[in-house]
């Protein structure tokens, strides 16, 4: 891992604490470096939820398959993990795998544009943070099944991930 990766780990250990998360402890062979967890009961998601950050540094990105591999691993993973309800009775899964690099390419920051996995009573959102950049890239849009929640994964995206947000929530809080 570089200086830079190290210290965005750092920092985004501390954030995803702020918001509830805990670390888990994942054996090595996971495929992933990180992965934390946080549930709760969310009355607009009709029961307990369990959300999963699972991010992976690759310095020199991924491809778009590499990307939706690591992305549907992490989801299996999670879902093996889960405990409580079936999906969908009083129970809803979120994923959020993310892929940390120094410089992505055009071709992941295109398949980013158009990847959207589907799942019943479930989530997986993917992202990828360019450290060079600082920029955080994932599904721009809506879909029509997921015209509920998107607006919130986008949101939930930024605010767990990207350090322009972190910087943003520092200012604001150091007005108050």
């Amino acid at each position: 891992m570089s200086e830079r990766s190290e210290k965005y780990y750092q920092m985004l250990e501390g954030w995803l604490k702020y918001y509830g998360f805990e670390t888990l402890n994942v054996n090595k062979d996971a495929g992933t470096d990180k992965v934390y967890k946080r549930s709760r009961v969310e009355v607009t998601k009709f029961g307990k939820v369990d959300c999963y950050v699972c991010a992976k540094y690759m310095p020199e990105g991924a491809t778009g398959d590499e990307l939706r591999i690591y992305s549907d691993k992490m989801f299996s993973l999670a879902n093996r993990h889960r405990t409580g309800a079936p999906l969908g009775f009083g129970a809803m899964l979120v994923v959020y795998p993310l892929v940390i690099t120094e410089n992505i390419t055009s071709e992941l920051a295109a398949f980013l544009n158009q990847y959207c996995p589907k799942h019943f009573a479930a989530a997986e959102f993917p992202s990828t943070l360019d450290l060079n950049t600082g920029y955080l890239y994932y599904y721009p849009n809506t879909p029509v099944w997921g015209y509920a929640y998107y607006a919130n994964y986008r949101r939930e995206s930024y605010s767990y991930f990207s350090p322009k947000a972190w910087e943003e929530f520092s200012k604001q809080q150091s007005v108050k």
